[in-house]
């Protein structure tokens, strides 16, 4: 037989081979040569890698996030020729995101999933087993809905909720009386010309550069804004900042304060934050004025010090652009050894001593690792473009809401996380949670108007010191 037959030949027997497996005959695939004993089949069974999304569902189900955007989005479709409601829609989208399937072209491989099936539906009983998920083309329709002005504000509004669930939980339905906001610029790479995206030169390559703000006591994302890849540090945080704050000082805490890195000390957001009352600790960049201050600082006096040592000095400082004279501090750092100290600067309105904003700055690290755990488990692009005659502006917010359904994910994640850890004592990043908990293995059953989920051994003790401190109710969104 010549090879091009025998390649035929192949084709025609794996041909032959899954069409038997289609009609609910065992496929062989592979015999290892190592032990002849093992024989590796596919078998028409229910099973999953994904069991995690009954725990995403619970989670959506308790908190019933998906009840309250439902009756605010606006869907344009035809109500008699839909055959995915917004709902439905929105667990598919989210707990893919979650379970680690962030590109719509996975939806193909995944539509006959058992456990994304059951968990995504509206609908209760057995049947849910037999659905099919929606399309690539119907996830990304879902796009186009969600990136009108109205349900982009519906899908922020969203992220607030479950903070705000999250805190009064915690509090017993009250606010609480502090909270500090980490604000960042989170810079995302992009593949192509993306529209939005652009050359930085800071990062040497092409990206989007959204703002990110996180909760630094509890790691909540409490807000997320797309920017083009081009935009300075501080671009739109002026505006940006104060209606975060505005909503959580009225639904979540008495008393808000912001940390900013050293982009975010301009003119305009010192400003903004000033006039709405809004107490910030930013680190200022480097300048020969301020370098000036330090220089009598500069140089060790006496013997080396055994251990680093840390210090403070106020003043008050204007740098050029300001419109009037803010209070500065100086940290000052010595380290064993070494002959010349080094110092930073932190401007701040907060009337606290000079030890508290020192300390207070210096927690910021915390928020950084969580700002890299988005990029590591949500993804570290945005793959949205101009899908057939979409105009950069219609791309672009496609991107917005695709960015705000991966911080809904991430979010989603964080509440399991949080409950995962305060039941095992056990500290818990979101890539352990998504590898040893969510990607779990099941077989489904379908027995006697039951379905039986069958999880694997070793997963089972991490479920149920997750279930056991996820809150049972929620405060219902307002």
């Amino acid at each position: 037989m010549t090879p091009e037959a025998l390649d035929n030949h192949e084709v025609e027997s794996y041909t032959n081979q899954s069409r038997r497996h289609a009609m609910g005959e065992t496929l062989p695939l592979f015999q290892p040569s190592f032990n002849k004993a093992l024989r590796v089949e596919a078998r028409p069974e229910r099973l999953s890698s994904d069991a995690g999304v009954i725990l995403q569902r619970e989670a959506l189900e308790r908190t019933g996030l998906i009840e309250w955007m439902t009756q605010r989005l606006q869907d344009p479709r035809d109500p008699l020729r839909v055959w995915h409601p917004l709902s439905t829609l929105l667990r598919d989208s989210l707990t893919m995101i979650g379970q680690g399937w962030d590109s719509q072209g996975d939806a193909e491989a995944l539509r006959d999933d058992p456990m994304l099936a059951a968990c995504g539906s509206d609908r209760r009983g057995e049947q849910v087993i037999e659905r099919q998920l929606a399309s690539q083309p119907t996830l990304s329709r879902l796009l186009d809905i969600l990136a009108d002005e109205q349900n982009q504000a519906v899908l922020d509004e969203a992220l607030l909720k479950l903070v705000e669930q999250r805190v009064r939980a915690r509090s017993q339905g009250a606010r609480t009386r502090t909270m500090t906001i980490d604000i960042d610029g989170v810079p995302l790479q992009a593949h192509g010309q993306q529209p939005g995206s652009a050359f930085n030169g800071h990062t040497g390559q092409r990206q989007h550069d959204p703002l990110f703000a996180l909760c630094a006591e509890t790691g909540d994302l409490i807000g997320v804004l797309l920017r083009p890849g081009n935009a300075g540090p501080a671009s739109q945080a002026a505006a940006w900042i104060p209606k975060l704050v505005e909503y959580l000082r009225t639904h979540v805490a008495r008393q808000v304060r912001v940390r900013l890195d050293a982009g975010f000390a301009d003119a305009a957001t010192l400003a903004a934050l000033d006039a709405h009352g809004i107490g910030y600790i930013a680190r200022l960049p480097r300048n020969a004025a301020l370098e000036r201050r330090f220089e009598p600082h500069r140089y060790r006096r006496g013997r080396p010090a055994k251990r680093e040592r840390e210090w403070t000095e106020a003043f008050a400082y204007q740098a050029s652009t300001w419109e009037r004279p803010r209070r500065v501090v100086m940290v000052i750092r010595e380290r064993p050894g070494e002959l010349f100290r080094d110092a930073f600067y932190l401007v701040t309105n907060i009337q606290g001593s000079q030890r508290f904003v020192r300390r207070h700055y210096q927690q910021r690290g915390k928020a950084e690792a969580h700002f890299g755990e988005y990029k590591d488990v949500m993804g570290e692009s945005l793959p949205c473009t101009r899908r057939g005659r979409a105009t950069e502006a219609q791309a672009f917010a496609r991107s917005q809401a695709l960015l705000t359904l991966r911080a809904l994910a991430y979010q989603l994640l964080h509440v399991l996380r949080d409950s995962l850890e305060r039941g095992t004592g056990d500290g818990w990043s979101l890539r352990r949670l998504r590898e040893q908990v969510l990607k779990s293995a099941v077989r489904v059953q379908r027995h006697a108007r039951r379905l039986y989920v069958i999880l694997e051994r070793r997963a089972a003790s991490h479920w149920r010191a997750l279930l056991r401190r996820l809150p049972r109710v929620y405060p219902a969104p307002g």
